[in-house]
């Protein structure tokens, strides 16, 4: 039986639910159990579904550096807590703030859980579909300690949580996810499902500082079902991931050094294809790297750039380039 979103909130809008609510949310930040509170199970967890966890107040608003910055008061913090076996499907859990903690076999499907702040929390066997973590820290970097997700369905989830950082992610599916202009930043991708349309992000595997060090490669990361438009890896070998079958894509080995030669090929060449590709490989040697590298090649990003007159270039330049630096050995 399916219940409808309304009917699950419906139980905590009278005076002894709105009661029942803070006193659950109230236990479950002390780290004290729910019994005796009536609160019944749903397919064996605790039945907290459509909870409407209090809203954070606004206490300012303003611009900064061109952004706007909101700050918020009474946050819900747990700070060394436990959530485990809780149905909060349908729950209202905005701006929550995570610190040591866990959460575990918690199924939060269609629960509002944006502004999520995480650190150094472990999240197992949960599922968020489609959940809402828009503007979540899914992933960040504290005192050399990571977020880590591992055996969680984010499928249909709104995922667009900006950059994510140093988090472990093993055994998740992001099918039909929305990951639009997500970067996954210095992140340890293992046995994880990408599938639907894919844009604008980067996979950046980079060893960028001794306080931001790389991951380890990607391990079978399945992207099979997945399309690509503006898709960027940075840093992987890519030999362990599983990519679509598209003949648009094709993957370059060793791709700075390919990037390098690209750009001598295209010397004295200052036709507006040539000097556009130029560009675009100058840009993919910024920063650190190394020879062992790959990069996926996706001919429509090109035709979307500059026009198939773009795309064939890129097409006889990299391959040519490929060509060169495979023949001698990565430095």
């Amino acid at each position: 039986m399916i219940v409808g979103a309304g009917e699950l909130d419906s139980r905590w809008r009278t005076p002894e639910g709105q009661a029942l609510a803070e006193e659950a949310v109230a236990r479950l930040v002390a780290g004290r159990g729910l019994e005796g509170l009536g609160l019944g199970r749903h397919e064996d967890r605790i039945d907290l579904r459509g909870l409407p966890a209090p809203v954070p107040a606004r206490l300012k608003r303003f611009a900064a550096q061109g952004w706007f910055v909101e700050v918020l008061g009474n946050l819900i913090t747990f700070r060394g807590a436990t959530l485990e076996g809780l149905d909060l499907s349908g729950a209202h859990l905005q701006s929550l703030r995570f610190f040591g903690s866990r959460i575990t076999g918690c199924r939060l499907d269609r629960a509002n859980c944006q502004d999520w702040r995480l650190w150094d929390t472990e999240v197992a066997d949960c599922s968020f579909v489609p959940a809402s973590l828009r503007e979540a820290a899914v992933g960040t970097w504290h005192e050399s300690r990571r977020n880590t997700w591992r055996r969680v369905d984010f499928t249909r989830a709104d995922f667009r949580v900006g950059t994510c950082w140093e988090a472990v992610f093993e055994d998740c599916d992001f099918t039909g996810a929305k990951l639009t202009g997500v970067q996954f930043g210095q992140c340890a991708l293992i046995r994880c499902r990408f599938a639907g349309t894919l844009k604008e992000m980067l996979f950046d595997g980079r060893d960028l500082s001794p306080e931001r060090p790389a991951p380890p490669p990607m391990d079978d990361v399945d992207f099979s079902a997945a399309v690509f438009h503006g898709v960027e890896f940075r840093g992987f070998d890519l030999e362990r991931v599983i990519l679509p079958a598209d003949p648009d894509l094709r993957v370059l080995r060793r791709a700075r050094c390919v990037a390098a030669k690209g750009i001598e090929l295209l010397d004295g060449d200052e036709r507006i294809p040539a000097r556009t590709l130029r560009a675009i490989l100058q840009n993919r040697l910024r920063g650190p790297g190394d020879d062992k590298e790959a990069e996926v090649y996706n001919r429509r990003d090109y035709e979307e750039v500059g026009g198939p007159g773009l795309a064939s270039l890129a097409d006889n330049i990299l391959g040519r380039a490929e060509a060169e630096c495979l023949r001698k050995p990565a430095t």
